[in-house]
């Protein structure tokens, strides 16, 4: 099988790493110099306050006057992510890095040596270290395990059987597909908000309205 391991907003969770009480407040990652000033991810408290990732940082700001804005370290974020590579390979995990906060590797390397892809995976999280809130999935499908692990909670692994793929990613909202944000918008505008939904449309129209990216979507 396929695994995914995730680490939701590890740019924001590495520059935090050394600031532990921001994380239990209102705290975003500002916008890149020079590019649109739109948030990186966000604390949970954040959200609580209305924050979202990808929020414009006026709005932002209007939501919630005392959010806090942690400046990227891309230095910091790559040696960190550098680490966790690093002890997982350690523990025998020919891992495949995408990019920081996600990875893949092939289960069949280590099924045996850990009793299975359930116990493989649990391992895993314990390389990357409970304070990363990392999550775990596996899939026959890439995707499908990417899907796993993004519904899984904090230090918690999902396995999909193949024969259920299908039924697992039906009801899975539309913001797991690799699509740009406007052309999800507009799916979503016509009532398509569900990768079940979107899997029933025929192909080609879908990509007479989206495009190649909507037809590998």
């Amino acid at each position: 099988m396929i695994a995914c391991i995730l680490v939701p907003g590890f740019e924001l969770q590495a520059a935090l790493h050394d600031r532990p009480r921001l994380c239990l407040r209102a705290a975003a990652l500002a916008p890149l110099p020079g590019t649109e000033p739109l948030l990186g991810p966000v604390t949970a408290a954040a959200e609580a306050a209305g924050v979202r990732s990808g929020m414009r940082l006026g709005e932002a700001l209007a939501t919630c006057p005392s959010l806090v804005l942690v400046e990227r370290d891309a230095l910091l974020v790559q040696t960190e992510w550098e680490q966790v590579i690093r002890r997982l390979e350690d523990n025998g995990f020919a891992v495949e890095p995408v990019e920081p906060g996600c990875l893949y590797f092939d289960t069949r390397g280590v099924e045996r040596l850990y009793g299975g892809v359930a116990a493989s995976l649990k391992r895993a999280l314990a390389a990357v270290g409970s304070t990363w809130n990392a999550t775990a999935g596996a899939a026959d499908r890439r995707f499908a395990a990417l899907a796993a692990a993004a519904i899984a909670r904090p230090g918690q692994a999902v396995v999909v059987d193949d024969e259920r793929t299908r039924e697992f990613l039906a009801p899975l909202p539309l913001t797991l597909m690799p699509l740009e944000e406007g052309r999800r918008a507009e799916l979503q505008d016509l009532g398509i908000k569900k990768i079940g939904q979107l899997a029933g449309l025929p192909g080609s129209a879908v990509a007479e309205r989206l495009g190649p990216d909507g037809r590998r979507a």
